[in-house]
């Protein structure tokens, strides 16, 4: 059932996948992605105040590996036991 209702509707379960992860990162607020007052660090090397992965590259490889995620799930062969 699930899975009929995901290939009508490949976007949005992809987007709402993406947008339940992504909450959940914004609101661990890890230490590599936010400074101490919770701002978002900025991208660059060789500052303690700066990040080599910044928020929009996770945002960027996050949404692809969603989308790649709900395609490999709707063509999983379906296992009966």
């Amino acid at each position: 059932m699930y899975r009929k209702f995901i290939k009508k509707n490949i976007t949005s379960a992809s987007i709402l996948l993406f947008l339940m992860i992504f909450i959940l990162i914004q609101s661990s607020k890890p230490s590599f992605i936010y400074e101490e007052d919770g701002s978002f660090r900025q991208f660059g090397l060789g500052y303690r105040k700066k990040t080599v992965i910044p928020i929009w590259l996770i945002t960027i490889f996050l949404a692809i590996l969603c989308y790649v995620f709900i395609l490999y799930y709707i063509t999983l062969p379906r296992y009966t036991f």
